[in-house]
Parts: C-alpha cells; sequence; structure tokens
C-alpha cells in the first residue's frame, strides 16, 4: 500500500506533537529541556505513538530493551 508522503508527514508530525505534550503533563514543566528523562520510555512512547509492530519495535529497541519495555508496560502502575 503507498502512502502519501504529505499524509505520511502530518502523521508523524501530529504523534510528535502529542508525545511532547504528554512528556510536558507528565512532567509538570514547560521547559522539556529542564527535564531529565528516561531514553527508554520516549523511545517506547515513539515507536507506540507511530504504530509500529512487534517486529519493528524489537529491531528499534534492541531485544533486551524491548522486552523490558513489555515487562515495564505489564506491570501495575504502584502508586
Amino acid at each position: 500500500m503507498l502512502q502519501n508522503p504529505a499524509t505520511t508527514r502530518f502523521q508523524l508530525v501530529s504523534t510528535l506533537s502529542r508525545i511532547r505534550q504528554e512528556w510536558q503533563e507528565a512532567t509538570g514543566s514547560s521547559s522539556l529541556i529542564e527535564v531529565e528523562g528516561n531514553m527508554g520510555m520516549l523511545l517506547a512512547d515513539l515507536i507506540n505513538g507511530l504504530g509500529l509492530g512487534h517486529a519493528e519495535q524489537m529491531h528499534i529497541l534492541g531485544e533486551d530493551l524491548f522486552q523490558e519495555m513489555q515487562d515495564f508496560l505489564k506491570t501495575p502502575n504502584q502508586n
């Protein structure tokens, strides 16, 4: 299936904008430059936001980080 490059670009921009907004809300900060972050979580947000499949996710994250993220996402929130 061929996608229109403009549509793909719009989807990418929308996804990245949503992820940025979520990170700002989660950190309670207006400046993400000043926030220390978890790169594994950032990568996970990106691949989930882009709707990548498991094989693509594993390729991007590597097997160890992919498994860590799967385990983390399955763990109930401990608040």
